[in-house]
């Protein structure tokens, strides 16, 4: 997974929430304003639906990005 396929997960104009698999944890993304792409497209950060917090991720380190129906439920 590099940079300009990650940005084009949350930009899509008919959104589908996804999944990032990184450092041998998932991340759910299951709205566009829950995650961010650094403008070298070298970090995601995604925030956590129900608490504030947040997760910086290194993109170099995420292996893979899964898809989902819109209607899936997530974190």
């Amino acid at each position: 997974m590099n940079a300009n396929e990650l940005k084009q997960l949350p930009r899509s104009s008919a959104f589908r929430p996804f999944t990032v698999h990184a450092e041998g944890k998932d991340f759910k993304i299951s709205h566009p304003e829950f995650a961010a792409l650094s403008p070298r497209g070298d970090t995601l950060i995604i925030f956590h639906k129900d608490d504030g917090a947040f997760e910086i991720l290194d993109v170099a380190l995420i292996a893979r990005a899964a898809v989902h129906e819109s209607g899936a439920r997530g974190r």
